[in-house]
């Protein structure tokens, strides 16, 4: 895979990450970043050109080659100076351009607007995807997790396994399969590793499991162990994540209240959301979570700004016995406190955005990228005629057998295959890499 030149505006959470995933993949990159204290930082521990200044202004963009940068993409913390970073970058002839932004007046479903208009690429709307991955969790009855592949036809879920579940003291390998499906990773005391056929199952295992998108629901039941339906749920936190995803769940029917410690957020989101109960609680002590009703709750999901306050939130919550217990996570530092504090999971808008980032670099055969907070990684690669791949063997690609293939997808089949599999032309491939780091996958998978 021939490097790219890629500029990364901002080096914050997002920037940071994105900056640092792709110059271990070997691609050139420059970041430009306005805050002093941040640039002397990063020079130190990325191994990329950290350049002080404005990404918005053009002639520094000229400066440092965004004519003939393959990527330019603008994650700061301000809308404007992100559109404004990728318009200009666009008109001085970068090839792609990507901005993450938070207003919906910048923001349409299918792109046109940025797109037609405003000459960017791709526009990335953090806080709506980061609501649609809890949607998703909710709405699959015991998983935490739920990510599509291939066009909708493939579904990967993590599940808790509990005391209930049949595989509890057994061999993965001896577990009996209601529908096709594989069992291609687990995560156990906040370690991710492939599963194998022997390993043992425990109550508190999480299961990774891909099946095609009919069969997932019963799939997730048999191993979880648990099937109900949520039908309610309540939300720490009423800004942008908490209002999408509120407006998610009433259209699934679900009963959904919101708990926001700020009067005028509370009163926004109350304003546009005429199906969910909005209260302005100052708190969020066990006293006041129970006075709500969490212990009768069948999901609830902290996301609110604070990571601090979200983890608190949802450990009380769990404590108190609801349900479901999810919270948003941004910051890095915070993520091992999930696994710590038994929180059932945690969704981050950094890696939200950086997938979609990582998406657009890795080339046209990458079809979706998945990075889990846990530190791996699932890929949705096409196998083009001529590839290296093509013609082989599962067990016989050097690359794959570092990594672990969850599924193929070969015209309308679904294939969960045995190591002797032979890789076709035309498949989607569907990698689970425990530890990110793809170049030698992608080179398996790219045009001869």
């Amino acid at each position: 895979m021939t490097g790219m030149k890629v500029i990364v505006i901002g080096i914050g959470e997002v920037g940071r990450h994105v900056a640092g995933s792709l110059s271990a993949d070997r691609h050139d990159v420059t970041v430009i970043e306005q805050d002093p204290a941040r640039v002397e930082a990063s020079q130190l521990d990325l191994d990329a050109l950290v350049i002080a200044g404005s990404g918005a202004s053009p002639k520094l963009l000229r400066e440092v080659g965004a004519a003939d940068a393959d990527l330019v993409c603008a994650v700061t913390q301000n809308d404007e100076a992100n559109v404004i970073a990728a318009l200009t970058a666009h008109q001085l002839g970068a090839r792609q351009t990507i901005a993450r932004v938070r207003d919906d007046d910048y923001y349409d479903d299918d792109q046109s607007q940025a797109r037609d208009v405003l000459g960017i690429d791709v526009v990335i709307h953090p806080e709506r995807a980061t609501a649609e991955d809890l949607a998703e969790a909710i709405l699959l009855p015991g998983a935490v997790h739920v990510e599509h592949f291939a066009d909708g036809r493939v579904s990967v879920a993590e599940t808790i396994v509990t005391t209930r579940s049949s595989l509890i003291d057994r061999p993965l390998g001896e577990r009996t399969r209601v529908r096709p499906s594989f069992v291609f990773g687990l995560i156990r005391d906040g370690r991710v590793i492939a599963a194998e056929p022997y390993h043992q199952v425990r109550v508190g295992d999480r299961l990774l499991v891909a099946a095609a998108r009919a069969d997932i629901g019963p799939v997730v039941a048999a191993l979880a162990g648990r099937t109900e339906t949520i039908r309610s749920a309540m939300l720490f936190g009423g800004g942008r994540v908490g209002l999408a995803l509120a407006r998610r769940l009433e259209a699934a029917d679900l009963h959904v209240s919101i708990l926001e410690s700020d009067a005028d957020t509370a009163r926004h989101a109350a304003e546009r959301l005429p199906h969910t109960t909005v209260l302005h609680e100052e708190t969020m002590s066990k006293d006041a979570l129970l006075r709500h009703g969490v212990d009768r709750t069948g999901a609830f999901v902290a996301c609110g700004a604070d990571d601090r306050s979200n983890l608190l939130a949802a450990l009380h919550a769990q404590q108190l016995g609801a349900g479901l217990c999810l919270s948003v996570v941004s910051r890095e530092e915070y993520t091992p406190l999930v696994d710590a504090l038994g929180i059932d999971a945690a969704v981050s808008p950094r890696l939200v955005t950086a997938e979609a980032i990582l998406r657009s670099v890795r080339g046209a055969n990458v079809a979706a990228v998945h990075l889990m907070i846990e530190g791996a990684e699932i890929l949705e690669v096409l196998a083009p005629a001529g590839c290296e791949a093509e013609g082989r063997s599962i067990q016989a690609t050097a690359a794959l057998t570092k990594a672990r293939v969850a599924a193929i997808v070969r015209g309308e089949k679904v294939l969960f295959p045995l190591p002797d599999e032979r890789v076709r032309a035309g498949d989607r491939v569907l990698i689970f890499n425990p530890r990110r780091g793809v170049a030698d996958v992608q080179r398996s998978f790219q045009a001869a």
